[in-house]
This record gives C-alpha cells, sequence and structure tokens, in this order.
C-alpha cells in the first residue's frame, strides 16, 4: 500500500511534469493548438476509460488505479484548455490528488489486511470493523469524488471555470458528465464494501495505527488545499500557471 501511494501521488506528478515540458516545447515549436487538441482528446480517452471501468470493478485496489487514470485525464484536459485559471487548477488538482489517493490505497492496505483479500464482493461492513480508517476511507472516497471541502472540489472547479472562459463549452460538458459517471462507479463500490454489518466473526479493531495515522494526515492536507491553502504555495502556483499559459 505504501508503494501504491507513492506511485499514485509521486510518480505521476513526475510523470505528467515531464509531458508539460513537452508540451511547452510543442506550444513554442507549432502553435498552441495542436499540443491542446492532444491533450484534450487524450484526457477525455482516459476519462472514458476510466468512467467504464470503474463501474465494473471487483478489486479494490485496482479501483483506485483506474480513479488515478480518471484524475490524470482531468489533468490533461484542463491543460489543453490553456487559460490561467484552469492550469492553477491543473497544478492544484495535482497536490490535491496525491493527497487524496495517498490516502486511500493507506486505507485500501488496511482493509486487505483487516479481510484478507481485495475482492469487492468479500468485504462487507468494514466501516465497522474498521472504526478509524474506516470512515477515514469513506471520507478519502468522497474527496476523490470532488465533494467539498476537499482540494479537489477547488481545483477541478478552477479547471470547469477555464474551460467556460477558454470557450470550451461542448468539452466541458463532456468532462463534467464523465466525472460524474466515473465518481458514482466509485462511489457505489467504495458504499458497498464500507457500509452494512460486520460480520460477528470480525473483530472491530484497527489492524496499524500508524495507516490510520498516516490517512489522518493525508486527508488534513486535502481539506486545507480546499479551504485555504498556504499563501506561499498559491503564489507559486499562479506563476507557474502564468508560465504554462497557451498564447492564441
Amino acid at each position: 500500500s505504501p508503494v501504491s501511494a507513492l506511485l499514485s501521488g509521486a510518480l505521476l506528478a513526475v510523470s505528467f511534469y515531464a509531458i508539460l515540458r513537452f508540451f511547452e516545447v510543442t506550444e513554442r515549436a507549432v502553435g498552441p493548438t495542436f499540443p491542446r487538441v492532444v491533450m484534450i482528446t487524450f484526457g477525455l480517452l482516459s476519462l472514458l476509460l476510466a468512467a467504464l471501468v470503474l463501474g465494473v470493478q471487483r478489486d479494490l485496489k485496482r479501483l483506485f488505479a483506474y480513479s488515478s487514470v480518471e484524475h490524470m485525464g482531468i489533468i490533461a484536459i484542463g491543460t489543453g484548455f490553456g487559460a490561467p485559471i484552469a492550469l492553477a487548477g491543473v497544478l492544484l488538482h495535482v497536490l490535491a490528488h496525491a493527497a487524496a489517493k495517498g490516502t486511500a490505497f493507506f486505507g485500501a492496505g488496511t482493509v486487505l489486511r483487516k479481510f484478507k483479500t481485495k475482492d469487492i464482493a468479500r468485504v462487507r461492513g468494514a466501516i465497522g470493523a474498521l472504526p478509524v480508517s474506516g470512515p477515514l476511507l469513506v471520507a478519502a472516497v468522497l474527496g476523490l469524488a470532488a465533494m467539498p471541502p476537499g482540494g479537489l472540489f477547488r481545483s477541478e472547479f478552477l479547471i470547469v471555470w477555464g474551460g467556460l472562459q477558454d470557450p470550451a463549452d461542448v468539452v466541458v460538458i463532456v468532462l463534467v458528465a464523465l466525472v460524474t459517471l466515473a465518481s458514482a462507479g466509485l462511489a457505489y463500490h467504495v458504499t458497498a464494501t464500507m457500509l452494512g454489518p460486520r460480520a460477528r466473526s470480525m473483530e472491530r479493531s484497527e489492524v496499524s495505527w500508524w495507516m490510520a495515522a498516516s490517512m489522518g494526515i493525508g486527508l488534513a492536507a486535502l481539506v486545507v488545499l480546499g479551504i485555504h491553502p498556504p499563501a506561499p504555495l498559491l503564489h507559486v502556483v499562479a506563476a507557474a500557471a502564468n508560465q504554462l499559459e497557451v498564447h492564441a
């Protein structure tokens, strides 16, 4: 689970940084239209894949992995919009996604150690069996679904706002529809896993308080990014967004 959290949070961010560098070079070499179309197209395809797979996924950790595909699609689309407000949302989204997804993978690891399986159909009543990490995992999933006051709500709002300023109304409509579908699939499976009565043979206890503490730290960071990000961070995000702005 710590490796999954690292891959989803740090490695995806580093990979996307490489894409951003090529995006800048391409924009200056051939103009903004081609790189924007490429980013939006691959972003929509990633969102479509995630929205379709999340609804039928049966492995808990793969569920969160395909959620990462969804969020990388959102980031690509926001980059393709090119407006400074959308790019600021993209950069904030990278940070908020790392906080939420790291928390979710720690929660998935806790469920795996408790129930000895990742099969969603065989996990029931986890919120009762895990008194602390269970509710924290539900909160992390709500954060991944961009529910306020999480940072992903703030970042996705900025991305949509930037798309409407571009304007790219059709892309924004498709973006919102696919994000809603993906979030519904994620919420459905996690609700089925976490809620309901636990088996009588299942002891109500935590498997690791270190895991629960890590989840608490991740959720706290997610809420801070959603309610009141630190001023120095906002300054850096604004400066980076201006640097990345697509000039038509």
